[in-house]
């Protein structure tokens, strides 16, 4: 028997033939193994309630985790479900053009879920539906032209291996699902107003550590500035202007910057925007000086200097080489907010939050 619905965390799967199921059980052991190794009030061991809702009706079978039960239903006639989390599996590509009683569930589902995964391909079936037109998308490489030309609406960025747009997530064949399966808790997590506690929490000589609350916590200095950062950070950015923003002073802006994050603010944003800039040299094909420009850095000269300073490489070298492996001596300043080869999670929820932040005047 089910527990209460207050304990259960409800998942609808979409599968077809040839779709890569064992990538949607990874997703959901990561999901259950995640949060149960997060301190989280009020959250117990929530079970994960998966219907599987399949296009031919065949059984598949669920992991070996005690705490993920399934069914199996055919998707027609099926009524929609309120779900926590609709994730629609990735397949092969070339995929079959979705048939009408598919998006027409899509559409009816879709609304009544909190949050919809499309892995790789299985962006078709919401593109199909209707549902992605005007958002911006990626999917698995191989499939990303033929999106852009049968649906015009849709706006496909196949360079990011994660792209967020409200509530929908959609993947390439890069993403990490580790990575996914944590932002997708946190995520609903904070959107329910409950604060989240990860069990080890090294601490950085710099005194934050990569991933700490106070960075993602809506209520906090840190959170709401580097939210207004990261929607100005082409601009000129002073502490002054910063402190204003909050409707602080500026002494009381530092100090509480720094008692929060353990940086002067000041530094905080320059490893920022040194940081995009980084992620800007492996993810475009953008020249070295207009990524400084767009990341507040003046010019590619100055870049350099950064580069040279807390990353001990050149900017053309790093992009080379794409430093996939990380860096031997990055100055412990950097080291302890980012690794140099891939973006942490607190910095990608504040991007994405960023994206839909209204500018202030």
């Amino acid at each position: 028997m089910m527990q209460a619905d207050a304990d259960v965390q409800r998942i609808a799967i979409l599968t077809y033939p040839g779709c890569f199921f064992g990538e949607v059980i990874q997703l959901l052991e990561m999901l259950t193994s995640l949060r149960d190794s997060m301190v989280v009030p009020d959250q117990g061991n929530k079970r994960n309630l998966v219907h599987l809702y399949s296009l031919t009706g065949e059984r598949l079978f669920s992991p070996s985790s005690r705490l993920i039960y399934m069914d199996t239903r055919m998707i027609q006639g099926a009524k929609p479900l309120q779900t926590d989390l609709l994730i629609i599996a990735n397949g092969a590509w070339p995929v079959e053009e979705p048939a009408e009683s598919v998006s027409g569930w899509l559409r009816a589902t879709c609304p009544g879920a909190k949050q919809i995964v499309a892995l790789g391909s299985g962006v078709l079936r919401l593109a199909s539906a209707g549902l992605l037109n005007h958002r911006i998308v990626t999917t698995h490489s191989a499939a990303a032209a033929s999106l852009a030309e049968h649906y015009p609406l849709v706006c496909v960025d196949a360079l990011m291996s994660l792209q967020i747009d409200g509530n929908i997530f959609t993947t390439n064949e890069h993403i990490n699902l580790r990575e996914l399966a944590m932002l997708l808790i946190r995520r609903a997590l904070i959107h329910n107003r409950r604060p989240i506690y990860p069990y080890t929490m090294p601490q950085s000589s710099a005194g934050v550590a990569p991933g700490d609350p106070i960075l993602i916590q809506p209520d906090s200095i840190a959170h709401r500035v580097i939210l207004w950062w990261l929607a100005h950070v082409g601009e000129d950015i002073s502490m002054e202007r910063s402190a204003a923003f909050l409707s602080m002073s500026e002494r009381s802006f530092r100090r509480h910057f720094k008692l929060e994050v353990g940086y002067p603010p000041y530094l905080f944003l320059l490893l920022l925007r040194l940081e995009l800039a980084r992620q800007a040299l492996v993810d475009s094909q953008l020249p070295i000086d207009k990524i400084a420009r767009r990341g507040g850095l003046h010019d590619g000269q100055q870049l350099a200097r950064m580069f040279r300073k807390f990353i001990v490489t050149s900017p053309h070298q790093y992009r080379s080489e794409k430093s996939r492996g990380g860096l031997s001596m990055p100055h412990t300043a950097y080291a302890a907010l980012f690794d140099g080869c891939s973006t942490p999670l607190w910095l990608r929820e504040l991007q994405f939050a960023a994206q839909g932040q209204v500018q202030p005047v």
